[in-house]
């Protein structure tokens, strides 16, 4: 299997890494942080450089598709990047492809030029990564449908324009498209502790046409879960970019300090470790690139192989970033230094869309055999 980029991908790869080295450099992500996490005016330069368009393939407005989403999640990951890329063009925008009847088309076209942002409200306090066990209902009235209920935490929901929400009607789960300025509809805006926006929903006697709920029963969870995929094998990228920063970060920094006259990284024990920083995350490289590669799979063998993926690129997070906390001393924990937030972004993403857990259990239950069988 051939993973070299294109020609049009390294340039991307390149463009995103020279305006975010310039544009986002850490001290300028704190201020942004501090402010509230999301800048307009990042967005729409992100919009203004295409980047918006890269994730979709041309039927869809496009120019992309899957690897430009990650040449371009990877170098988020490498600076940290808080705005709802994944959530708005990568999740949403595989949603919006999902709409029935070609409505999907304005919107992209919106979304695509940063005038609109997406937001998935699937989670609810007890439902965890469980889409059938939510509390939220809606029901038929005078031709339309009633919504009512909480979900807990929606990635992007402080700013998103439009909701994709879940709700129970009778025994099935139905996705309904929800305005933002709908009545009924409260959002509480909050800070996740990567510096991420995100808000709880409520949904009281909110009213909508008839034409709001796009997919029902397994219509709804497989236009769910397809998109739910895209934004998983994203923040595998994501991670990845972390990951490839942690270990130029952590090897510059134990060639600065000494100890003894000497710097640290002379310590062979050192050596060793940040040699197994660098394996764990090559290792972790492979997962997210397939991850990637199998999002055109059968559905099956696609959740397998994201599944997968997933599990590798927690583990593997996780032992990078906490082998820089450890090997920067005290300093890795502060405010301050960048290690610190690469920490706290890796410890909120190891949640995302399902945490090392679910993605176990979903990768035992799932059998490749089962749908060539059917």
């Amino acid at each position: 299997m051939d993973f070299t980029l294109t020609d049009d991908q390294q340039m991307l790869r390149d463009n995103a890494a020279r305006y975010l080295e310039k544009e986002y450099d850490f001290a300028k992500r704190t201020k942004l942080v501090a402010a509230g996490g999301v800048s307009l005016d990042n967005w729409r330069a992100f919009a203004e450089l295409g980047w918006t368009g890269a994730c979709l393939p041309e039927s869809a407005g496009g120019y992309g598709g899957a690897v430009e989403g990650m040449v371009l999640m990877e170098q988020f990951g490498r600076h940290l990047v808080v705005e709802p890329f994944v959530w708005t063009v990568i999740v949403g925008g595989q949603l919006l492809k999902g709409l029935p009847d070609g409505r999907g088309t304005e919107l992209l076209e919106q979304m695509m030029a940063g005038d609109c942002h997406i937001g998935l409200a699937s989670i609810e306090r007890h439902s965890r990564h469980d889409l059938a066990a939510i509390a939220t209902t809606a029901a038929e009235k005078d031709g339309g449908w009633v919504l009512n209920g909480v979900k807990a935490v929606v990635p992007n929901g402080a700013l998103a324009d439009l909701l994709f929400v879940t709700a129970k009607v009778q025994d099935t789960l139905a996705l309904f498209l929800v305005e933002r300025t709908a009545l009924g509809l409260t959002i509480t805006p909050f800070q996740t502790q990567d510096g991420h926006n995100a808000a709880e929903i409520r949904l009281e006697n909110v009213t909508l046409g008839s034409d709001s709920c796009i997919a029902m029963g397994e219509q709804a969870i497989d236009l769910i879960e397809l998109a739910s995929d895209h934004g998983r094998a994203a923040l595998c990228a994501e991670a990845i970019g972390s990951a490839d920063y942690l270990i130029k970060a952590t090897t510059a920094h134990l060639k600065q300090r000494e100890q003894y006259g000497a710097p640290l990284a002379k310590l062979q024990v050192l050596q060793h470790r940040l040699a197994e920083m660098y394996v764990t995350t090559e290792l972790a490289r492979s997962m997210a690139i397939l991850a990637t590669l199998s999002l055109d799979l059968p559905r099956i063998d696609r959740q397998r192989a994201i599944s997968a993926a997933r599990v590798q690129v927690i583990q593997s997070l996780c032992y990078v970033t906490q082998q820089a906390v450890q090997l920067h001393g005290g300093m890795g924990i502060s405010e301050e230094l960048d290690v610190a937030h690469h920490f706290k972004r890796a410890v909120t993403t190891a949640l995302l869309l399902g945490d090392e857990s679910f993605h176990l259990d979903r990768f035992m239950v799932l059998e490749p055999k089962a749908e060539m069988a059917a």
